[in-house]
């Protein structure tokens, strides 16, 4: 039986001698104890359990991910997840993963922060019971709804979850009114689109030779490239033959710049990370670690690592370090950027279908913004155009909201998140919302323009 599925009895406590290691967010727990009521503790007992061994046995290689994209966590239960982390930021952090969990924090902290306004929708005890049990593989969705009608209240307006009639066509999701105004609201939340997770695979495919080699060899190394072609097209023995050539020239460092990528291939210098280690653990995944080990830090960065590490007692943590292969990897190519930059417009076809023909529309479509800052910016022109061109059908579709957000977790920040919204109207005279966020707090500026063009 594995050493992992008996976890010590104060698995889910802090230690007595821990200190908080990103502070205390009463929003957030207000939040995840709401969440947790409304589930059961006995229900939650057993799933928090299966996510965390989930979570342990990938860390150290018990239980790989079937599909191979080095998940943390069980699709089929994402709810789980999302709670079992923001349960650990405040009583467990032990157990917090910094890189997925700047998705999450952001979101429960802000329906947490705007609780009684949630609890004013009619319906919403419904609609939250249908996500944590039913719609637990894709919680995404019912997160974003309950932002949005937690912003229609914070505006005045009373709000209601439409009823579903199973059986019948989809239908719209919030009904809201304020003085003589009525809308049909739809929501829709975009997720991590096809090409993005078939690139990330080709690359996994492309990389284990190489990184094989790399790993017979001793030697610690960091490869750093942009590729000018999409994932797909490249040579399957590429990187392999890239890391054979830079072995037999024994060199430390090297630039490489050829019809497949630009970039650098050094060896890596584990100095800084064993010396940090030789004072105390170090909690990995995180973006604190990889600055040590690879001499900097990077914003939505895709890096493929395998290191061999001896772990803490909590496999979480990283005691020392003997070996590191590391491949840092971007892609520059036109035909990627454009793929990668989705259209929203299959989403708005589908909102615009599920509202009624007899009163006025709003659709708010949410996604997060991870691609870069070329990809972004493209997907923002794409997005701009084709929402202004958008024809309704006779839909009396009003107002479009995209909601653009950008979480990170960086050496200085457990979490941050910047947060960009664009919007299409047809109706004449002000916007139906006069603070145009949903997970920044309404007492912060908001700035004109996109994010990722500020300097």
């Amino acid at each position: 039986m594995s050493r992992l599925l008996e976890f010590p009895p104060d698995m889910y406590e802090l230690h007595e001698d821990e200190p908080r290691l990103f502070g205390h967010n009463e929003d957030l727990k207000r939040y995840v104890e709401h969440l947790k009521s409304a589930m059961g503790q006995v229900e939650w007992r057993v799933r928090r359990d299966a996510t965390a061994k989930r979570f342990y046995q990938s860390l150290v290689g018990e239980n790989p991910e079937p599909a191979g994209m080095g998940r943390y966590f069980d699709n089929r239960d994402l709810f789980a997840w999302y709670l079992f982390l923001g349960e650990a930021f405040n009583d467990h952090p032990q157990n917090y993963e910094v890189v997925y969990g700047c998705r999450v924090i952001p979101v429960l902290s802000a329906l947490g922060r705007n609780l009684d306004n949630l609890e004013r929708v009619t319906g919403y005890s419904d609609r939250l019971n249908r996500l944590i049990f039913k719609e637990r593989s894709q919680p995404n969705g019912g997160l974003f709804e309950f932002l949005v009608a937690a912003k229609y209240v914070s505006e005045g307006y009373e709000v209601a979850f439409h009823p579903e009639k199973p059986g019948r066509r989809r239908t719209h999701d919030l009904d809201v009114k304020r003085g003589g105004d009525c809308f049909a609201i739809e929501c829709k939340r975009m997720e991590a689109g096809q090409y993005h997770e078939k690139e990330r695979a080709a690359m996994r495919g492309l990389w284990k030779p190489a990184s094989q080699a790399l790993v017979r060899t001793g030697d610690s190394y960091c490869f750093d490239l942009t590729f000018k072609t999409e994932v797909e097209t490249i040579p399957v023995d590429y990187l392999r033959r890239v890391a054979l050539r830079f072995i037999e020239r024994d060199a430390d460092n090297e630039i490489i710049y050829d019809d497949v990528s630009y970039g650098t291939l050094r060896k890596l210098d584990l100095g800084p990370l064993q010396s940090a280690l030789a004072d105390s653990s170090w909690m990995h995944p995180g973006p604190k670690y990889n600055n040590l080990l690879l001499g900097s830090y990077r914003r939505y960065e895709s890096l493929l690592l395998a290191h061999k590490v001896r772990f803490s007692p909590n496999p979480h943590f990283i005691d020392a370090i003997d070996q590191a292969v590391a491949l840092r990897w971007a892609c520059a190519s036109e035909a990627a950027i454009d793929k990668r930059a989705r259209d929203v417009i299959g989403k708005l076809v589908e909102a615009n279908d599920q509202l009624p023909e007899g009163v006025s529309g709003i659709v708010h479509i949410g996604f997060e913004a991870l691609g870069g800052d070329a990809v972004e910016q493209r997907r923002f022109e794409i997005i701009k155009a084709s929402v202004s061109a958008f024809d309704t059908r006779g839909k009396p579709l009003d107002y479009v909201f995209c909601h653009y957000f950008s979480p990170e977790a960086s050496i200085d920040e457990a979490w941050a998140i910047d947060e960009t919204t664009h919007y299409h109207k047809k109706r004449p005279g002000p916007l139906p919302l006069t603070h145009l966020s949903l997970v920044t707090p309404q007492d912060v500026p908001f700035d004109a323009g996109v994010h990722w063009r500020r300097s």
